[in-house]
């Protein structure tokens, strides 16, 4: 399950080393893509829940409400795309927290 994991290393971080999860897209994404990689939806989880630094927004949308449970691995975008997409979330996010 944990053997090819290599696209995380495109993910980014915070300070606790904690893979940034701030936004449903970057959530779905990470979820699926555990799933392709023989997860199941409850491995997925603890996973999440074990290595990522979430947003409220996240937790309550997909986790409180169990929304999780929905989501398939056929409907995954590749790694490295995935990967660079939540760097591109993270960045604008940074940016606007920057410019108030």
């Amino acid at each position: 399950m944990y053997d090819d994991l290599s696209f995380l290393k495109k993910f980014p971080k915070d300070q606790n080393e904690l893979y940034i999860v701030y936004d449903l897209y970057t959530f779905d994404n990470l979820f699926r893509l555990l799933l392709v990689k023989d997860f199941n939806h409850e491995d997925a989880l603890c996973f999440i829940l074990g290595n990522c630094s979430l947003s409220a927004v996240v937790f309550q949308e997909r986790i409180h409400n169990k929304k999780y449970k929905k989501l398939s691995a056929d409907d995954k975008m590749p790694p490295d795309l995935a990967a660079c997409k939540a760097q591109l979330i993270h960045y604008m996010m940074n940016l606007k927290s920057h410019n108030k």
